[in-house]
């Protein structure tokens, strides 16, 4: 039954954007981020389930997803997530990250619905996600998606430029 619901739910971003656009919710749009309720394997309603995700680990897969979201290749995702490229390869899709990979993911996952939401659409938050941007010392957004404080950064970019404030 539950894993019914979960399917019924929530659907992968880049298989389905129409589902991403037509949730309102922080932890719905979240879970699309991330592939789906299905390759998260369950729901996020609180913040408190994220702690719960980030302490027991995201699913490999899910590193897979981000990167195609994200445009760049696995070495650049796995340099984000301070995890070794190698490492991600010996791993089984089903096989679980630890804490700190979880955590990043989930911060730049973060980013990732913040700038649908502030920019439109995937295609041009991903535009602009590799674009010098002046505000940011002309460096490109995606090099700041390694540490908590640069998608802070980041998300903070995005909260001006939806305000209308130079960015």
């Amino acid at each position: 039954m539950e894993n019914q619901k979960l399917q019924d739910t929530i659907k992968n971003l880049a298989n389905e954007p129409e589902a991403f656009y037509n949730r309102h919710n922080k932890y719905d749009r979240i879970i699309s981020v991330l592939g789906g309720s299905l390759q998260v394997g369950q729901t996020i309603s609180n913040d408190f389930d994220l702690i719960e995700i980030t302490r027991k680990g995201l699913p490999k897969s899910v590193v897979y997803t981000i990167s195609n979201l994200l445009g760049i290749p696995m070495e650049k995702m796995s340099a984000l997530i301070h995890v070794s490229h190698r490492t991600i390869q010996r791993k089984s899709d089903v096989e679980l990250l630890n804490v700190y990979p979880t955590e990043q993911i989930l911060e730049i996952t973060e980013v990732i619905y913040r700038g649908i939401e502030v920019l439109g659409t995937l295609e041009a938050f991903t535009s602009w996600l590799h674009s010098e941007i002046r505000v940011l010392n002309d460096q490109k957004p995606i090099s700041f998606l390694d540490t908590s404080f640069g998608t802070s950064l980041i998300k903070d970019t995005l909260g001006r430029i939806e305000f209308g404030v130079y960015s």
